[in-house]
């Protein structure tokens, strides 16, 4: 069997990997550039559990927290009408935050639907269906009588 190029040889692993066994929850806390990001990941999840309770249960399953960065916490609406309405709330929410010890000086509110934050289409019964023959006629009767 012939010898890999000396490009094709990998590098050890470091010692904190164990092969087969880790996780990436091990390695992002093994990871000293990573920790910035999963402090202000645990941060997030603090605030979030210190204003969910704030939001009607309704209104709380289409609210994700998110990033948490220079004094500012977003917040992703999974819809528009999610969104107009999360904001009615956003001073609340930024007092109790403040109130709670966090140096927060604005809350932004972005919207995200599902689809694109899981990667799936939107269910089957908010899909259009095609239109059937008849109604497709009667339409294309109408339009040319309007015409």
């Amino acid at each position: 069997m012939p010898a890999k190029p000396a490009h094709a040889q990998t590098a050890p692993a470091p010692s904190w990997v164990q092969r087969g066994s880790g996780s990436v929850s091990a390695w992002a806390r093994a990871t000293p550039s990573l920790a910035p990001l999963r402090d202000a990941a645990a941060v997030s999840a603090q605030m979030w559990h210190s204003v969910a309770t704030l939001l009607p249960p309704a209104l709380r399953g289409g609210v994700q927290p998110g990033r948490w960065q220079d004094a500012v916490w977003s917040l992703t609406a999974s819809s528009s009408a999610v969104a107009a309405k999360l904001s009615q709330f956003k001073p609340t929410l930024l007092l109790r935050l403040q109130e709670q010890g966090f140096a927060v000086r604005d809350v932004r509110i972005r919207v995200q639907p599902l689809a694109e934050r899981t990667g799936r289409a939107a269910p089957a019964v908010l899909q259009t269906a095609p239109c059937p023959a008849a109604v497709r006629a009667r339409l294309q009767a109408l339009r040319a009588r309007h015409r």
